[in-house]
């Protein structure tokens, strides 16, 4: 026979050999199918848990989050018998279709992708059930102007059809609602159950209203719990977690000042930029970074996404005890406290040589707070090694994609703004309309001034501000003075002008 149909023939009979499952496939794929219909017929997830992929996800949730859906799942979907319909290799990834019976009946036919060893990644039926379909047209539901506040996302919202809104703060480090009791009383929320939460040091109690629907534009959202607090962020009437970004691809166009809503579906990024991974292991979008303390040493970490922090970065204590942070060369310009979850820690802030988002450009001399030791945060365990807040998340337009399970992120005009500075027990910084602002207080309040957080400043030493956002060298310039130098600031607040004397 001629070589060339010979070997021609040899590949043909490959690839139809490749396109039945091998003995060891079969037993593979059977015991992945045997798995799932025991979940079904068992009503929990224990069976298949030995056979998720650590990439497992259903819809937006990850890890943890996940495995807690599929119990749902198992609980309630009506299944008895699972078959293997055909089976193919796509690169990396093996792609099952399967049929579901229940009583004798075909329910449903579904793709479920597994990993080279048949490790469930995701299954479309599980992902369709939370609201996830990969395979549609993705289309605009809503775009929704929102305002800056305090440097805050604050998006207008309402509740149960009443026509008062509210102005709530878009939080992504949050994962459900929250609303002042005022404005609570003001729109008809009523309590309906109430809670003890335990954090460190002690037991709080907590109050929610039930069943309510919450409207975002024209979008409904039913059923939800919304928790009632007695005080929040001043000028804001509560506050609005990431739920809808795990039903929605999620767009925030801090140039625009545009929040955007997509189908999941065959959605594409409309700039240039880079994705980042994001997984979901306990309600809060977390990421990964890179820091350096000083340029040769980089550390790895896990960082949650924070639309509700108002800093850059901080790291959380086992995160800076097991890299040895604040004895690697951090020079700390001054010092505080912070308190999560019920733990006081006290910090120290100064700058980083780095940070970066994964694998993205870095961003240099960036400020960063430490946490340190004392206490009970010694033994404190939060799960990450720190928060991304809006400081630093502000300077680009993003969209989280839980399809792809990435946020995309594009450099906005703000990217190039001077990093905030801290100053004679002040922090400044410039907001997203390029105006210098007293960002917050760095010591306790100083009486012999007249500067408070949110006075806008109109010079430094003589220079007006605009000239500190377009020429850096004048800020290295001011930043280098010796210590004890006056620093004279010029400023306006309440429509009211101010000259105070600082000390550097």
């Amino acid at each position: 026979m001629n070589k060339r149909y010979q070997s021609g023939l040899l590949g043909l009979a490959l690839s139809l050999l490749s396109a039945f499952p091998t003995p060891a496939q079969e037993r593979s794929a059977a015991v992945l199918i045997s798995g799932l219909k025991t979940m079904f017929i068992q009503n929990n997830a224990e069976p298949v848990k030995s056979q998720l992929s650590t990439e497992f996800s259903i819809a937006a949730y990850t890890h943890e989050s996940a495995i807690k859906v599929l119990n749902i799942i198992a609980g309630r979907y009506e299944c008895d018998s699972v078959s293997l319909v055909a089976e193919q290799t796509v690169g990396t990834i093996k792609k099952l279709q399967l049929k579901l019976y229940d009583k004798g009946l075909l329910k449903t036919e579904t793709g479920l992708y597994a990993d080279q060893n048949y490790r469930i990644c995701y299954v479309d039926l599980f992902d369709q059930l939370y609201g996830m379909n990969r395979y549609q047209s993705s289309k605009l539901k809503a775009k929704i102007p929102f305002e800056i506040h305090d440097g805050f996302i604050v998006l207008q919202v309402k509740i149960n059809n009443h026509p008062l809104p509210l102005r709530l703060m878009f939080d992504t480090g949050a994962d459900g609602i929250a609303v002042l009791k005022e404005k609570a009383e003001q729109i008809g929320l009523k309590e309906t159950t109430s809670q003890n939460a335990s954090v460190v040091g002690a037991d709080v109690k907590m109050s929610f209203s039930q069943g309510n629907v919450v409207y975002l534009d024209s979008l409904a959202f039913r059923d939800q719990k919304i928790a009632l607090f007695n005080e929040l962020h001043k000028g804001m009437d509560g506050i609005i977690g990431n739920g809808f970004t795990r039903r929605y691809i999620t767009k925030v166009d801090f140039d625009q000042k545009e929040l955007s809503l997509y189908d999941y579906g065959d959605y594409q990024y409309e700039k240039v930029g880079a994705s980042v991974p994001v997984s979901m292991p306990s309600g809060v979008y977390v990421i990964p970074g890179i820091l350096s303390i000083t340029a040769p040493k980089p550390v790895n970490g896990n960082f949650v996404f924070d639309s509700g922090a108002g800093y850059q970065l901080i790291a959380f204590r086992p995160f800076v005890k097991k890299n040895r942070l604040l004895v690697s060369g951090f020079k700390a310009e001054y010092n505080g406290s912070t308190s999560s979850m019920g733990v006081s820690s006290p910090t120290f802030s100064g700058k980083a040589a780095a940070f970066s988002f994964s694998h993205m450009p870095a961003v240099n001399d960036m400020p960063i707070t430490l946490m340190a030791g004392g206490g009970a945060n010694e033994n404190w365990d939060p799960g990450f090694d720190g928060s991304i807040g809006l400081r630093l998340i502000s300077r680009y337009n993003f969209t989280i994609n839980m399809q792809k399970k990435e946020i995309h992120f594009s450099p906005n005009r703000t990217y190039d703004y001077p990093h905030d500075f801290a100053i004679g027990g002040f922090l400044f910084g410039f907001n997203s309309d390029g105006v210098l602002e007293v960002q917050s207080l760095t010591s306790g309040e100083n009486m012999k001034v007249s500067l408070k957080p949110g006075a806008k400043v109109k010079s430094i030493n003589g220079l007006a501000a605009a000239i500190f956002l377009k020429d850096k060298k004048q800020l290295t310039k001011l930043m280098s003075s010796p210590v004890g130098t006056d620093i004279v600031v010029e400023s306006t607040q309440n429509g009211m002008s101010f000259k105070d004397v600082l000390v550097k």
